[in-house]
């Protein structure tokens, strides 16, 4: 399998699949067409495609592959234990739930980061036979140059994050759609001559006794052990965007919904082929069953507009953020704690007057957004958070200043006369600075926090908070349904290759969208967000209702997003392979 797997990585990474490009698209073709030249998805054409990402103005989609089959596969044999190291119990216990397949998915990404940071290297970063000639200790660190002299490491744009992990992914379901086709070509064949027997007279059979002995034997196929009306399935997902704001996961959603309704799917376990790193002794690799929250809380300051000569008379807007920037700024207090895991404090990413050009008076408005990192924050506790902050800074100030939420601001607005018209062309504009224009979120966000304020004549003091796209949930799959299940497979991976399993992955992931527990939604986050609705949003139902737990678990890599963007060629080719095929029967 090695060839097959470096042969597809060697092909998507030529692709240059850069996040908001259109090169994306051209990964998502070379996949499909992978998949519909295996025999299985030319018998079964239906079962793979590209679905779509609605609204997505680039018009990229998302690459499924789905592979299901019936019959039993018991690897079980004398009373021996299962190759996943469970014993026949466990194993057993972890794939019951009556009437649905048990469905493993794979899930990734074939998005990749730009290939700036290469410099003189950058025309060969998608080439993974050649990139390699033009690195040098000019531009790797000492030990990705030692990597790279080792020979045991393959290099560039992608090859890590997470081309590899999806190549592997691909070149597993191919082989496990022809094992599947083979047997059930193999089980018509065996019921053709089930049917030829029946219909010849006994006194033939008799006569030739030969005939009537049938091959039955077990050959490897998606079906769990000890369960022989079980049929199991492989579904297979790359999603685009990753590397921005996961439109395509959050636009996969109803895909999700609609192939586990189809196919009577029990999504058990989905394993994202995020790379992991390993510890210092270089053989255990950190996997995660968790990720990250991330919200984006943004302050916008309105003060008072005078002459600087007349200072006392008016408000800086600049004086009153840079104090909440202060309060809140790396504040270690709000940060959580699960077991030794310690989320990072909030952190400021933009601050700054909104003033175009200069001239000798106070800025009228000056604005922030500020990236917080959350275990189990809600978006209420860290809103109510921020409020608190705000109020108590204002505390200080002389002058009278309003403090509202967007959710306010957006109501005094829709009370207001002539809001219709306003709106209409308020969401005009909003889809150009989207879509043409290019602005990011955040900047969107700030223009329509501005833009209600004078529409409403508010020419008052004020603070107004809300929050701006992107929004990951935190989640866990130990608080996912069938928690009990979710640690038989910990405890088999754990069993497969020498691994330690945290909790939150530190980066945010499209994990995020694999599910929430129920009782979790709270509209506080959407009725915040000016864009909420159809420029950023995702099916928060749907995800109440999915709960899919995962690992975050991919081949061993390194340098992530620079030039020295690698991934191990063992673990890649050969020990990333292994493990998902015995993990995968822990769940079948």
């Amino acid at each position: 399998m090695e060839k097959q797997i470096t042969d597809i990585l060697r092909n998507l990474m030529a692709c240059a699949s850069v996040t908001n490009t259109e090169k994306e698209i051209a990964a998502e073709t070379w996949m499909l067409d992978f998949f519909r030249k295996q025999p299985y998805f030319q018998t079964y054409p239906e079962r793979c495609g590209l679905f779509p990402i609605p609204g997505d103005p680039l018009h990229r989609n998302t690459v499924w592959a789905l592979v299901k089959c019936d019959g039993s596969d018991n690897e079980e044999q004398d009373g021996k234990a299962p190759e996943n190291g469970l014993t026949a119990e466990e194993d057993i216990n972890a794939i019951q739930t009556a009437g649905q397949r048990p469905t493993v998915i794979f899930m990734g990404h074939h998005d990749v980061v730009p290939a700036d940071v290469y410099g003189d290297a950058a025309p060969w970063a998608f080439d993974l036979d050649n990139i390699a000639a033009h690195l040098n200790k000019e531009n790797l660190s000492a030990e990705a140059y030692t990597d790279l002299l080792s020979g045991e490491w393959l290099f560039g744009r992608g090859c890590c994050d997470m081309l590899g992990g999806t190549a592997v992914q691909m070149a597993l379901l191919a082989e496990q759609a022809e094992k599947v086709l083979q047997k059930t070509d193999k089980s018509k064949k065996t019921q053709n001559e089930k049917n030829m027997m029946a219909d010849k007279p006994v006194k033939t059979l008799l006569s030739n006794p030969d005939e009537a002995i049938v091959d039955d034997g077990d050959e490897e196929e998606l079906c769990g052990p000890g369960k022989a009306d079980t049929c199991s399935a492989l579904l297979f997902l790359s999603v685009p965007d990753e590397e921005s704001f996961s439109a395509g996961m959050r636009g996969s959603l109803s895909l999700l919904e609609g192939l586990k309704e189809k196919y009577n799917l029990d999504y058990r376990l989905a394993i994202c082929a995020e790379p992991n790193q390993r510890l210092a002794d270089g053989k255990t690799q950190v996997v995660y069953s968790g990720s990250i929250g991330k919200l984006l809380p943004v302050v916008l300051v309105q003060g008072k507009l005078v002459q600087v000569g007349s200072y006392r008379e008016g408000l800086n807007p600049l004086g009153i953020l840079s104090r909440v920037v202060a309060a809140t700024e790396g504040d270690e207090t709000f940060t959580e704690r699960y077991g030794e895991e310690v989320s990072v404090p909030p952190v400021w990413m933009y601050v700054r007057d909104l003033k175009e050009g200069y001239d000798f008076s106070l800025p009228k408005r000056a604005a922030g957004y500020c990236n917080v990192l959350t275990f189990q924050k809600t978006p209420a506790q860290v809103m109510a958070y921020f409020l608190g902050k705000i109020k108590g800074v204002l505390e200080e100030v002389s002058h009278p200043v309003t403090v509202m939420t967007w959710v306010t601001l957006w109501q005094q607005a829709k009370q207001h006369s002539g809001f219709e018209k306003f709106w209409q062309e308020t969401e005009r504009k909003k889809r150009e600075l989207l879509q043409e224009e290019h602005k990011t979120f955040p900047e969107v966000t700030l223009w329509l926090m501005q833009r209600t304020l004078d529409f409403l004549n508010f020419d008052q003091p004020a603070v107004v908070f809300g929050f701006a796209p992107p929004y990951y949930p935190a989640v866990r799959s130990e608080e996912m349904k069938d928690a009990a299940r979710f640690a038989v497979y910990k405890k088999a991976l754990s069993a497969l290759q020498e691994v330690e399993i945290k909790t939150y992955f530190p980066g945010v992931s499209d994990c995020s969208y694999c599910g929430i527990p129920e009782g979790t939604q709270n509209p506080v986050y959407q009725v915040n967000t000016p864009l909420w609705g159809k420029e950023y949003h995702f099916a928060v139902d749907a995800l109440a209702r999915l709960q899919i737990p995962f690992f975050l678990f991919g081949p061993w890599g390194r340098d992530l997003h620079q030039a020295g963007e690698r991934v191990n060629r063992y673990s890649l080719t050969e020990e990333y392979p292994a493990v998902l095929r015995k993990l995968l029967h822990c769940v079948w």
